[in-house]
């Protein structure tokens, strides 16, 4: 029993790994028309904003951006930084095909192993069962 928790909390992180990742690119690369969550560095500064958060109006990339101030209090302020002065865009996304197949290979190896289990108590059962002379 032990074994098939330990074998179900691997596929179950394997499946989170699936799910998400962040990819690498050039601003020139990157559309700024998605609403997920990014990281853009510039020269001097890593700015991390979320879906809702940011627009692109002629080439400029306008943010708002919360500054926290003290444990209650944050800032709120728009940034503006040119596209041409993005140096990296880094952005997190899901990959849903990936994750049903990695949920359907959960399944069908839970089912698998659950044969297996079930098949070999079967056949030690059955070698015990055997009368002597």
């Amino acid at each position: 029993m032990r074994k098939i928790i330990i074998w179900l909390t691997i596929f179950s992180v394997m499946n989170l790994i699936g799910c998400y990742y962040q990819e690498q690119m050039n601003p020139g690369d990157y559309t700024f028309d998605e609403n997920s969550t990014m990281k853009i560095t510039t020269k001097d500064t890593v700015y991390n904003f979320s879906g809702n958060d940011y627009y692109l109006v002629n080439d400029t990339l306008i943010a708002e951006v919360s500054k926290k101030l003290d444990r209650t209090t944050s800032l709120k302020f728009n940034v503006e930084i040119p596209v041409k002065d993005i140096e990296e865009v880094e952005v997190e996304r899901s990959d849903t095909a990936l994750s049903i197949l990695l949920g359907l290979g959960i399944v069908v190896g839970v089912l698998a192993l659950i044969f297996l289990l079930t098949f070999d108590i079967k056949v030690k059962l059955g070698e015990g069962s055997g009368s002597s002379i």
